[in-house]
């Protein structure tokens, strides 16, 4: 029977900061995919399944790690993964591990750079995609990788179903990736996402991928409410895609947000305000860690997608 285990307290703010920042690091000394083999990923779910949000949330925590070798020892010795393979350039990267039954393609999240892309209101332009409209800034970070990421899928053997994940900046690059190779994709969990594009994408990532497409929130994590939708006119609003998953602050996991309209700006006005407090962060200045960046914390989806399947585990 699985256990479910505790969250890190206590930690200084240096430890705090690194878990949110540079998650690689890795302070508290997370093990991911521990006992995997135990609770086999289940690569043909149609519908929510609690084991998968745990293996892709531990997944696109692992994708922060720039130790490629450190990365394919754990995706080959404790997922049982046949392959692992990192893509990248420039500030884009992404790992695709594989087996003959599936494939996980996971993308590396916010680095302490890309911080600004995220809160800078004149990055927040859109652009017109596949579908719809997306945010500029992240469709030209997919498209740092398409030819390489597409050679590494037409590698897979035939039929070998592909799902896509990642944490915050790399959650928005999964679901365009999940979307622009749906033929192959089967299934979306994001853990943190921005919004990346307008009703028109959203709605189109719905459909394809329907109870597929699961979008992790934790609590008050400020990230998940940037851009401000207005920000899409006048291509209508940034829309997130469904299906929500929202964690609340007792860890409990279910289907609807709190009642919090207009989030960043009641809570901190502009979100620019929020990219300050980070390069405080980022400068080392002793400050609080508030909230609604705790709750981004990368590790933290990992354990709440560890516990809420070890809870309802049936053994």
């Amino acid at each position: 029977m699985p256990t479910p285990k505790d969250f890190p307290r206590n930690l200084p703010l240096r430890d705090r900061t690194a878990l949110l920042l540079h998650p690689e690091r890795n302070p508290t000394n997370y093990v991911p995919f521990e006992n995997a083999t135990d609770h086999p990923f289940e690569p043909l779910a149609t519908a929510w399944s609690r084991v998968n949000a745990w293996w892709l949330a531990d997944a696109s925590w692992l994708a922060y790690s720039h130790d490629v070798a450190a990365v394919t020892r754990v995706f080959q010795d404790r997922a049982g993964m046949s392959s692992c393979e990192l893509i990248a350039n420039g500030g884009t990267a992404c790992y695709v591990a594989e087996r003959p039954d599936f494939a996980i393609v996971t993308f590396r999240g916010t680095q302490p750079d890309d911080w600004r892309d995220l809160f800078d209101i004149v990055r927040f332009g859109t652009t017109h995609w596949d579908i719809g409209h997306v945010h500029r800034g992240f469709a030209d970070a997919l498209e740092a990788v398409r030819q390489p990421l597409e050679d590494a899928l037409r590698a897979l053997p035939p039929g070998c179903p592909v799902w896509f994940t990642g944490h915050s900046l790399g959650a928005a690059l999964a679901s365009f990736a999940a979307y622009r190779y749906r033929e192959q994709a089967a299934g979306l969990y994001t853990f943190a996402s921005p919004l990346a594009g307008n009703g028109e994408f959203a709605g189109n990532v719905d459909a394809a991928f329907e109870q597929r497409s699961i979008r992790y929130v934790n609590d008050h994590d400020a990230v998940t409410h940037v851009p401000p939708e207005p920000f899409a006119l006048p291509h209508g609003l940034y829309t997130h895609v469904n299906h929500l998953r929202w964690i609340n602050k007792d860890g409990q996991i279910g289907t609807t947000l709190p009642t919090l309209p207009h989030f960043v700006r009641d809570v901190f006005g502009e979100s620019n305000v929020l990219l300050d407090l980070v390069e405080l962060f980022l400068r080392d200045v002793t400050i609080q860690l508030p909230a609604a960046l705790s709750d981004h914390t990368p590790l933290f989806y990992a354990l709440h997608c560890w516990n809420d399947f070890a809870l309802h585990s049936s053994g």
